[in-house]
């Protein structure tokens, strides 16, 4: 399954006075709470519905869900993913292209989710830089 990664390279300019491992920090605690939204965000599921064929969620999905932000010297990754060898069918049900009939079942696919961090991390990276920039 396509795992929405969001990558963050800082560039340093020439004769700045900027405090770059300040900025790193602040952009990667940012990011933190970004994919922990987003995982957040993709494990929320709809109501179920099939109740009278007597299936019981497990939340086997749900727990397959997992975020990590990865910081080295050259950039600042986040990733949201789920876990295949757990939960191996959650590419029918939220991977890309997602099956229509879960999308009109309300459930989150990974495609809203990169939106959802795309839109996310923006405003998260804005504020980090202008908290630093102060």
């Amino acid at each position: 399954m396509t795992q929405p990664r969001i990558r963050i390279i800082p560039i340093r300019p020439v004769g700045a006075q900027v405090d770059v491992n300040g900025a790193k920090r602040e952009i990667a605690a940012a990011l933190r709470g970004v994919v922990a939204d987003g995982q957040r965000f993709v494990a929320s599921y709809p109501p179920q519905r099939l109740r009278a064929s007597g299936y019981v969620r497990t939340g086997t999905l749900r727990r397959s869900w997992s975020s990590k932000v990865d910081v080295s010297f050259t950039q600042i990754t986040g990733t949201v993913g789920s876990n295949a060898n757990i939960a191996p069918y959650n590419v029918f049900v939220q991977g890309s292209p997602q099956r229509p009939i879960f999308r009109a079942a309300g459930w989150p696919g990974v495609d809203d989710l990169a939106s959802f961090l795309q839109t996310r991390t923006a405003a998260a990276v804005d504020r980090a830089v202008a908290k630093v920039a102060r």
